[in-house]
């Protein structure tokens, strides 16, 4: 079934993701125009690194800390690269992906397996560049953060099929990147009903809704630069959609249609309008934004 979504809903779903020793903060970037696929990379907290490692945190108003991370780099020659659909790696070992540079997850890699936690469990990862995990030989470490001081993230599972025809478990949809850097399968979700893990909202990335943590939780109507900018139950969409935005880009409610525009009441001139073109997929079919109709 179509999932093609409203055009209003800002343009490329581009997946920016700030990365930690053990633990990412995603951000879904809006600054693009091509909706037909995501990018995902990985941003350090530092503009200017120094040669050496260094973390930074900040809390969340959860209590919940996150953090960036500026890993080493000598400069050695990368690895051979992998499949992570044909998980072609010598036995004892998976294709993950990884960080040549330290900037950016921009290929993957084999590394052995350490560990046994199944898809869903909660993990660790060591750092983008290393990429080591105690997943299982199915899934890689996801949505890692530091709470109470020790990273937790999730463990997901690897897309299979092809990339253009991925499987995933049920309860989970294919996150691909724009040069398929990340496949992974991420637990789907109701943006009406915002049932994510603490921490998490239900945001729409690259072609289905998915639990992605919140970062800066921007309020209806402000500018926003990433999709998970916005507070849970909002979504970044174009300036061009909203009657009063001050960026390119400003988050706006969701909202049920079935409801009118009552939860359009934060974002002034906008009505409650189908997130769908055309074919809403089950379960999906009273779910509307905000934007100027």
């Amino acid at each position: 079934m179509s999932k093609t979504h409203a055009s209003f809903i800002l343009l490329s779903l581009l997946t920016g993701i700030a990365c930690g020793p053990a633990g990412i903060t995603a951000q879904t970037s809006t600054d693009e125009t091509d909706t037909s696929s995501a990018e995902v990379t990985a941003e350090s907290s530092s503009t200017d690194p120094e040669p050496t490692s260094t973390t930074e945190t900040s809390s969340t108003d959860d209590g919940t800390e996150t953090f960036g991370f500026v890993p080493d780099y000598d400069g050695a020659t990368s690895p051979a690269s992998c499949d992570m659909f044909m998980q072609d790696c010598p036995d004892g070992e998976k294709c993950v992906p990884y960080s040549s540079t330290g900037g950016s997850w921009d290929d993957h890699k084999c590394v052995p397996i350490l560990g046994d936690q199944a898809p869903g469990e909660s993990c660790t990862l060591s750092d983008i560049m290393e990429a080591t995990d105690n997943c299982d030989a199915i899934s890689y470490c996801w949505d890692v953060q530091l709470v109470d001081g020790e990273p937790v993230g999730t463990c997901a599972a690897f897309c299979t099929g092809t990339p253009d025809d991925p499987k995933c478990p049920p309860g989970s949809a294919c996150l691909i990147s724009g040069d398929s850097t990340i496949t992974l399968c991420i637990f789907t979700c109701d943006p009406l009903v915002q049932d994510c893990d603490q921490g998490l909202a239900c945001y729409w990335a690259n072609d289905d809704f998915n639990c992605i943590f919140t970062t800066r939780d921007i309020p209806a109507g402000q500018p926003c630069g990433f999709i998970n900018d916005c507070a849970l139950g909002l979504m970044c969409v174009s300036g061009e959609s909203l009657p009063d935005c001050a960026g390119s880009a400003c988050c706006s409610p969701f909202c049920a249609l079935s409801s009118g525009d009552a939860s359009c009441a934060a974002v002034p001139g906008t009505s409650c309008v189908p997130f769908f073109d055309v074919d809403p997929p089950p379960n999906y079919e009273d779910v509307g934004i905000c934007v100027v109709p």
